[in-house]
């Protein structure tokens, strides 16, 4: 009896001390996985001109995705078209020590020296809708201004004999100048620029600055925006007036708004710039440069094309695909 009462004692210790070693090891793992999960982890940094505006909060939408579809993070600041904003933003992102930045500029003359400061410690900054031969930056990705003005001013012009024509800009934004440029040199005579104003990308005041258009140059039989947010506001300048569908109107960007103006006749159409194609190009240039595998021209260009209602049919009206 003795004997079966000690074996059962010590097959009773060691089943107690089993136990122990498995409740120290699930409390007390040899290895730390969750740190496995993060030791890896890239942080990049996105400063676009401004959220508010759709186009720009899709490319931000975007570039997110990527970077999250790598177990990454996007850390995404909104300049509201202030370009003093936005250098400091710039600023406060390099003391973060992210391993990429992101920049839509709203001056990129006024942001030289964070892009010089970001360059100085090796930080590699995407330029998105920058010029090609931008300097301080890694990499840009663009859609053609003035491939985008030369559409506009080709459909306007196989629309009317002749026309005065009011434009809303932003003067000192580089994508804005280009367009506006590349518009007025494609007009043959008979096409002129009567007026023009500033919509800054807000819809608000877009719309104030072209009522003020409208009744300055009441012989305008056509309206080109820079941007859709501004040809939105024009829009609903042109409904105060009574004037919707009277005037041909356009737009640059493409979005599921100025489609859907476009499908109803209220927009004669709007260049479509596929801000989820560039985001894409961007995160591609990013991941590569970071990857060691280097990219064969620093300089990446995405189409535009010219949204009408000949071809509406083609596009979404409620996204941006």
């Amino acid at each position: 009896m003795k004997p079966n009462s000690l074996l059962y004692y010590l097959l009773a210790g060691a089943l107690l001390g089993l136990l122990l070693v498995l409740s120290l090891f699930l409390y007390f793992p040899p290895y730390d996985y969750s740190y496995q999960q993060t030791a890896n982890r890239r942080t990049f940094g996105s400063v676009m001109q401004t959220l508010s505006d759709p186009y720009y909060e899709a490319v931000d939408s975007k570039l997110r995705s990527i970077a999250e579809s790598r177990g990454d993070v996007l850390v995404s600041r909104d300049a509201r078209q202030r370009a003093d904003k936005q250098l400091e933003q710039v600023y406060e992102l390099i003391r973060q020590k992210p391993d990429g930045i992101f920049i839509s500029a709203v001056d990129w003359n006024q942001l030289s020296p964070a892009l010089a400061a970001a360059e100085r410690v090796g930080i590699p900054v995407v330029a998105l809708d920058a010029s090609s031969n931008l300097e301080q930056v890694t990499a840009t990705v663009s859609s053609n201004p003035s491939a985008a003005g030369r559409l506009c001013a080709d459909d306007l012009m196989s629309r009317l004999p002749e026309a005065e024509i009011l434009v809303l800009d932003q003067p000192g934004n580089r994508y804005s100048d280009s367009f506006v440029s590349s518009f007025r040199d494609a007009l043959r005579d008979g096409y002129t620029i009567v007026g023009e104003g500033d919509g800054s990308r807000q819809l608000a005041l877009s719309s104030k600055v072209c009522g003020a258009l409208l009744d300055s140059y009441p012989d305008a039989n056509a309206i080109v925006a820079v941007n859709d947010q501004s040809a939105v506001g024009a829009l609903a300048a042109l409904e105060r007036q009574h004037l919707e569908g009277q005037l041909l109107l356009y737009g640059v960007d493409g979005s599921p708004q100025a489609r859907s103006a476009v499908q109803k006749g209220l927009m004669a159409g709007s260049v479509a710039r596929y801000p989820y194609e560039l985001a894409q190009a961007a995160g591609d240039a990013m991941y590569a440069l970071l990857d060691g595998q280097g990219i064969d021209d620093p300089a990446t260009h995405i189409g535009v094309s010219m949204i009408t209602a000949s071809n509406i049919d083609d596009y979404d009206l409620t996204s941006w695909q």
